[in-house]
């Protein structure tokens, strides 16, 4: 699908719940001495004028990133390192004109011997991609569609580290497209953190998409979810934003309500949605059901 344009959504609040969340695996992956390696198989083209006319037509940064950047809300250290690093990216300090795809979030938490791997087919996006991540030797940007990327670079080296699905479900097929994929990395790559970004929408077109992989794969798994709606049947356009990890890095399960409860706040100043999660995790622990999250210490069901 080569007609999508991200940078008409980008900086909107399902990029900060999706960034946030790779984030927050990222730290983790740095958190040993070990190097990783990681794969963006959606990659885009890396960076987004928000002053651009394609991102002032829908202006989605408003109601996003930017309700983050004079904010200043009791931060974990995850929080406060993702917003100085954007607060590093901007041609034009101390405004926000620019927001950062997961390809220059990635790159900017590589260690030394740290890899990224960015897969981009869009031909407009892959020249910006390439010429953004252009004499940093850690990064290898790759003119390939994800489907043929999942079955070509797994496993890749090193063996630890992350894989990111995040494709636009322009088309209904991709959500049985990107189950395939992740059954395919899986099969190859059974050390990897995979992490798959869905829209949530009425009918909610990801749950046979999960539904599928949770039947399919035995990974401990853990769901988060940022609703800007409190019923998604009743919501025209996008309700919420989804990420699915497989085989979370330890205490993700904690460490994302911590991370998430005060941004959701700010997202969603009127409260109508919420934050939900859900994980099975290494010998069964963990809650299987989608639950609201208050915060860190406790949860109540819808």
């Amino acid at each position: 699908m080569l007609s999508y344009q991200h940078d008409y959504h980008a900086g909107n609040f399902a990029d900060v719940h999706k960034h946030l969340v790779l984030w927050q695996v990222l730290e983790a992956l740095r958190g040993r001495e070990k190097p990783f390696v990681a794969v963006d198989l959606h990659a885009g083209a890396g960076g987004y004028d928000l002053t651009s006319a394609r991102a002032r037509k829908t202006d989605e940064a408003t109601s996003g990133i930017a309700r983050l950047w004079s904010a200043d809300p009791v931060w974990p250290s995850a929080g406060r390192t993702f917003l100085q690093t954007l607060r590093g990216m901007q041609p034009k300090p101390p405004r926000l004109t620019e927001y950062p795809g997961s390809p220059l979030l990635i790159q900017a938490r590589l260690r030394e011997r740290d890899r990224l791997i960015a897969c981009e087919l869009h031909p407009e996006a892959y020249d910006r991609l390439q010429t953004r991540l252009a004499g940093d030797s850690r990064c290898h940007v790759h003119k390939r569609d994800a489907r043929e990327a999942a079955r070509a670079l797994f496993p890749p080296e090193p063996r630890r580290g992350l894989v990111l699905l995040d494709p636009s479900y322009e088309r209904q097929s991709e959500y049985r497209e990107v189950a395939e994929m992740v059954t395919t990395i899986r099969r190859r790559w059974n050390t990897g953190i995979i992490l798959v970004w869905y829209p949530i929408l009425a009918g909610r077109p990801d749950h046979p998409m999960r539904e599928q992989l949770r039947a399919e794969l035995d990974d401990p798994w853990l769901v988060s979810e940022l609703r800007i709606a409190a019923d998604p049947e009743r919501h025209l356009g996008l309700a919420g934003s989804g990420m699915l990890v497989l085989r979370p890095p330890w205490q993700l399960e904690e460490q994302l309500p911590e991370l998430l409860a005060p941004v959701w706040a700010l997202l969603d100043p009127e409260g109508a949605g919420g934050l939900y999660q859900a994980a099975v995790l290494e010998n069964g622990a963990g809650d299987p059901t989608l639950r609201r999250v208050e915060n860190n210490q406790g949860t109540r069901t819808p």
